[in-house]
């Protein structure tokens, strides 16, 4: 027969598997505010029965209840949901830099409300249409160098202040790549403290959660992948390297990249390769700090170089009220620290290359007749295979045809016609490093194109080829030195200055065309003081003119163009991150109704936890008085 207090153990294991129940609930009750947790749910199963199957079995029924007993305590959580919540996550974070990085960069243009780069260029043309209608009046000549230093100061407070921006992104880039190793290292020891109590047949749920979090947050910053297949060890990859091996850890270092002007890039501690990253804030910052902001640096480079040369081509030609020729309205300083444009790239103490921002032939032609020769040049794209173009062109041709497969060919180098209707040609922003900006870097003809015919070039052929990876290059040019502009020092948008003797008397300011005087071909005398013919041809080139800023025909269109990107760009991340954070606010609640605590769940569960166990004790306090009566009254 069974144990007469076989009722005992009952009652004291239902006692027992209660009270955690109860301790379990209480436990979810405490974290209902905690996002992060899991509730946990008591998996309670019957003890194993008497008796086992035998011969040698007590004759009395079989499988003879033992009560109930606590299973496991398992957490409710879908891993389906959160592997799609840690891949949304990324992709949120990552439109969410873009998003705060652009807002940012807008504000700076501040289009197109209030002191923007478009009123003051506008009003800078404004002036010099003024001066040419008043040429002798030094009221109007004062206007247009206040304008001039206005333009300027706002040019260089957007250069400030977009690499002000770029600097914050890199540092952002560093602490979130540090932070990267940190929660690396958390999830390598939560591993091991894992394995440790599943080794002991426990499961910790609690640790569970915070390492699922830690998860969650490491994939905002980049994009990760979980592998859950080895019971025994949890994996994360960035990419197709592994972050986290169960207790193993590899780092990331955050190096500066020489390339990059010191900008920090990150690579693996032990192979040294580059992290390749595809989401997720770290790759948002990275993509703003290199692409977005650097372009539009350049751009702005681009913007101030053009606007500063191409008004110092034709002001040099021009003659200021006391006579005064061959000046430069603005100072541009020179990459090069001679004049024949050469520099030292490599920073070894040698010069190793040539510098030449635009060089102009030096004869006058119409560009609308056919050139009567053929032949092909050849010019070299600015990207780091320096890709080998040839344009080629036949005697049906006309200069203005030629100009629009050259600027249509992309080839680093635009041309155009300028004020004295000379084919001229400057460097566009690189492709491969902003160091090698506004460089052109070969010219070459077969024919006479360039050299007979526009008189460019000194000699056809290879051997008289310019190419800017050679010194002395500036002897292959027929042009005159005032007719080469050198290749400005990095950023010049930074350094946007009206040239001193300009600042100092604005009677130098040239708004006369001159004259010609002997049939030279050349505006080799002062026109009088009531010639504006430069000051108008100093206005209509900037704004009309295809003088080609980059390969945008003028100054107008190539700013258009970079207002309308950046505001494209800005309404495509406000947009992306927009429907990403409604996607992770839907996820997110999937979530919580699968393992959020429900309070109203939870006190449901306390009452019938709590009744269970006042019947356990009941049933304990029936048993011991059938004992009593047995043990103390039966012998009565």
């Amino acid at each position: 027969m069974g144990s007469t207090f076989s009722g005992l153990e009952i009652g004291k294991r239902g006692l027992a598997a209660h009270q955690q129940a109860l301790q379990t609930t209480g436990h979810n009750i405490s974290n209902a505010d905690n996002k992060h947790y899991s509730r946990q749910r008591v998996v309670l199963q019957a003890t194993d029965p008497l008796y086992e199957p035998s011969l040698n079995r007590a004759h009395v029924p079989g499988q003879i209840g033992q009560g109930v007993e606590i299973a496991s305590i398992e957490r409710v959580r879908d891993n389906f949901i959160d592997d799609r919540i840690i891949e949304t996550s990324g992709v949120k974070d990552y439109w969410a830099a873009k998003n705060e990085y652009l807002y940012q960069a807008e504000n700076i243009f501040n289009e197109p409300n209030g002191t923007t780069l478009r009123t003051l260029m506008d009003k800078f043309w404004s002036s010099w249409e003024e001066l040419a209608n008043y040429p002798e009046d030094n009221a109007h000549r004062s206007v247009v160098l206040e304008k001039a230093q206005g333009l300027g100061s706002r040019i260089e407070d957007v250069y400030r202040k977009l690499s002000q921006l770029r600097d914050q992104s890199n540092r952002e880039i560093e602490a979130h790549a540090l932070h990267l190793n940190t929660i690396g290292e958390n999830i390598r020891t939560l591993n091991e403290r894992i394995a440790k109590s599943e080794a002991l047949g426990d499961r910790p749920n609690d640790l569970y959660d915070k390492r699922d979090a830690l998860l969650q947050e490491l994939s905002g910053l980049t994009d990760i992948t979980i592998g859950r297949s080895d019971e025994d060890e949890l994996m994360v990859f960035i990419g197709q390297q592994i972050l986290v091996q169960g207790g193993k850890l590899n780092k990331v270092d955050i190096l500066g990249n020489p390339s990059k002007d010191g900008l920090l890039d990150l690579y693996w501690k032990v192979t040294g390769d580059p992290v390749l990253l595809r989401k997720g804030r770290l790759q948002g910052l990275i993509e703003v700090r290199d692409k977005i902001l650097g372009e539009k640096i350049d751009q702005v480079d681009a913007l101030a170089i053009n606007v500063m040369d191409v008004i110092n081509e034709i002001h040099k030609d021009g003659f200021g009220l006391n006579g005064n020729t061959n000046q430069n309205f603005f100072d541009i300083r020179s990459l090069a620290l001679n004049t024949f444009g050469e520099y030292d790239s490599d920073g070894d103490g040698q010069n190793d290359i040539s510098a030449i921002f635009r060089v102009t032939g030096k004869n006058t032609l119409d560009p609308d007749r056919p050139i009567g020769i053929s032949g092909t040049m050849t010019f070299l794209k600015p990207d780091e295979k320096e890709t080998q173009v040839l344009i080629p062109y036949s005697a049906n041709d006309t200069l203005n045809g030629i100009i629009k497969r050259i600027n249509a060919s992309k080839v680093g180098v635009v041309a155009y016609m300028n004020h004295d209707n000379q084919l001229a040609f400057k460097a566009t922003v690189a492709d491969d490093t902003p160091k090698k900006n506004f460089i052109i870097r070969h010219i070459e003809d077969s024919g006479e194109l360039l050299v007979g015919l526009t008189g460019m070039l000194m000699a056809s052929g290879s051997s008289g080829a310019y190419d800017y990876k050679r010194l002395g290059e500036i002897t292959k040019l027929q042009s005159k030195p005032e007719d080469i502009t050198l290749t400005p020092h990095f950023h010049p948008s930074s350094h946007f200055k009206v040239n001193e003797h300009i600042a100092n008397n604005v009677a130098n300011i040239a708004a006369a065309r001159g004259k010609d005087v002997g049939g030279t071909g050349d505006y080799n005398s002062p026109g009088g003081h009531k010639d504006g013919r430069n000051a108008l041809l100093v206005a209509s080139s900037l704004r009309n003119n295809p003088v080609m800023v980059d390969y945008s025909k003028s100054t107008d269109d190539f700013y258009n163009s970079l207002i309308s990107k950046l505001a494209t760009e800005a309404r495509e991340s406000k947009q992306e991150f927009g429907i990403q954070s409604d996607l992770m606010t839907e996820l997110e609640n999937m979530r919580q109704s699968v393992m959020g605590v429900s309070l109203d769940e939870e006190m449901a569960n306390m009452v019938q936890f709590q009744h269970s166990y006042n019947a356990s004790a009941k049933m304990i306090n029936t048993m011991n008085e059938i004992l009593d009566t047995i043990i103390n009254r039966l012998g009565a």
